[in-house]
């Protein structure tokens, strides 16, 4: 069986198709890395594509007489002018938005009224002045005495405890306005918090509903971790879509996606091999010289399921040793040493996992999904003996994927479609004692699904094989 597995390997190795779409996959990774920290550099709050369209707005605001669309132009670029004193993303820009910007606006409202305009001007001088003693905590503690004020009148407010809490936060943390992670997670987290407040309020939460609360538990606990202990960096995995497009890219990040980013040329490649390993050979009539040697047919047919097996870890392994070094090259290799935590939702509480021991577990999940669509592809390359097919059949399975996912959850006529393999082969779902995507299933569940179609394809690959008439090939 090994001497049949290494001839397989010898052979596939010889296809020139495989480096073609290790190359591609290699081309697409450094591509998508370079945009990723290209577009993420873009951390400024007046940047230059509004102060285009403010600009060219303003001209339209004039020419229609639209007189409050002109104030609301002219206070955005007079604001953004001033800005241009300052870092991108710096706590300066951060305030010059927050409270110069309206203040610009009521100043050019009141233009007619000396006594208001003066009034306004003398605040915004006063703001410039602290902008130029460059201490932002005189500003948060302004703003903290502004909450605690409004909380003596009204002690229950949820939304001002809220906003008390990240004032705090922000002084004891150091942690300036502005553009950063750690800034993000303040926001995240305080986004969290008057959801978790709806939640309570309601009663009988539907699946989806219920998602939604692990998914905003999840988020105040990261965020929290990443507050308390001033992780200025990505350290958030599973696409939790609260933070997933906010937090800045890193190695790190993009490693623990990669084999979800990259499975579509992970299933090209495996399906590809699957679908030619056997019908190429009877199509050639190189399976005579084959089963002329002394194996069993089943045998032979198995050396070639475990050789697609062993490419299928091969094209892993290349994505995540890919992803690594790529990623490392062009976002640094320092943020491989960030904590990987999880959100246990058996336990209520936080973990951290090792890196090599979430990209196991991960792919792990996500292995039914592969395995299965190989075994399709490897099925009808048996059964058929027809490569196209074989291979277009396992694809067109991937793009279906997401509309019959889509149709079990929109439509309750479709929840038949509960026992088909898509909504069930991505074990990632169950990680960590998070409720799946689907409602009332259950791992269980998904494995008995998945198991029958591989055994079943198995089951006729082997008979078809055994069977197979070679006298006229």
């Amino acid at each position: 069986m090994i001497n049949l597995i290494k001839n397989e390997l010898k052979k596939i190795f010889k296809k020139k198709v495989l480096y073609v779409i290790l190359i591609v996959t290699l081309g697409v990774c450094v591509l998508s890395n370079i945009l990723n920290k290209k577009f993420q550099d873009i951390g400024a709050i007046y940047n230059d594509e509004e102060k285009d369209m403010y600009e060219e707005s303003l001209e339209y605001a004039i020419e229609s007489g639209d007189k409050e669309y002109e104030i609301e132009c002219r206070s955005f670029l007079q604001a953004a002018k001033l800005a241009e004193n300052y870092e991108k993303g710096s706590w300066q820009e951060y305030i010059i938005s927050d409270r110069i910007q309206p203040i610009i606006g009521d100043m050019l409202k009141s233009q007619s009224d000396i006594e208001a305009y003066e009034t306004y001007e003398v605040k915004y001088n006063e703001i410039i002045k602290r902008l130029e003693a460059n201490d932002w905590k005189v500003f948060a503690n302004e703003e903290l005495e502004n909450i605690n004020a409004l909380l003596e009148s009204s002690p229950e407010d949820n939304l001002l405890k809220i906003q008390k809490q990240v004032v705090e936060w922000r002084l004891e943390k150091d942690i300036p306005y502005g553009i950063s992670d750690l800034n993000k997670y303040l926001d995240s987290w305080t986004s969290a918090k008057i959801m978790e407040q709806e939640f309570k309020e309601k009663n009988n939460l539907s699946h989806s509903e219920k998602l939604e609360e692990e998914q905003n538990i999840e988020t105040i606990k990261l965020c929290e971790y990443a507050i308390e202990n001033k992780i200025n960096s990505n350290i958030i995995i599973r696409g939790n879509p609260d933070l997933e497009f906010n937090l800045s890219y890193s190695a790190k990040s993009l490693l623990l996606e990669a084999v979800e980013t990259y499975q579509f040329f992970i299933i090209i490649a495996v399906v590809i091999i699957a679908g030619t390993i056997i019908s190429e050979e009877f199509n050639k009539g190189t399976i005579k010289l084959l089963l002329v040697r002394p194996y069993k047919r089943t045998q032979i047919l198995l050396s070639k399921f475990i050789t697609c097996i062993i490419i299928l870890l091969l094209s892993i392994i290349s994505v995540i040793v890919m992803q690594t070094i790529v990623g490392g090259i062009t976002f640094g290799f320092e943020s491989y040493k960030d904590p990987t935590l999880i959100y246990d939702f058996g336990t209520n509480t936080l973990k951290e996992v090792s890196l090599i021991s979430y990209l196991g577990i991960s792919t792990l999940a996500i292995m039914p999904k592969f395995i299965l669509l190989m075994t399709l592809a490897f099925a009808i390359s048996t059964i058929l003996l027809n490569s196209p097919m074989a291979i277009a059949i396992p694809l067109l399975g991937i793009m279906a994927e997401s509309i019959i996912n889509q149709l079990v959850l929109i439509y309750p006529k479709a929840r038949f479609l509960i026992y088909f393999v898509t909504p069930n082969w991505d074990l990632n779902m169950y990680l960590f004692g998070s409720s799946p995507t689907f409602e009332n299933i259950t791992l269980p569940f998904s494995i008995c699904i998945c198991l029958p179609y591989f055994i079943v394809m198995m089951v006729l690959s082997i008979y078809s094989f055994k069977k197979r008439n070679i006298k006229n090939i």
